[in-house]
């Protein structure tokens, strides 16, 4: 097995080098929509429990 053999295994053409970018764009705004999310739901929710026992 000579080094071109080799080196084809791990060649992509341009085209698909997007295939992933959705899925990676997809995990990027879950890692940050679903902390910020959570906060801004805990924050209403604690100042509308805090509003009913106030």
């Amino acid at each position: 097995m000579n080094h071109e053999d080799q080196s084809n295994r791990y060649y992509y053409p341009v085209e698909g080098r997007t295939d992933g970018a959705i899925a990676g764009a997809v995990a990027f705004v879950a890692i940050i929509a679903v902390p910020a999310l959570t906060y801004a739901a805990w924050h209403a929710l604690a100042s509308w429990i805090s509003a009913l026992l106030s």
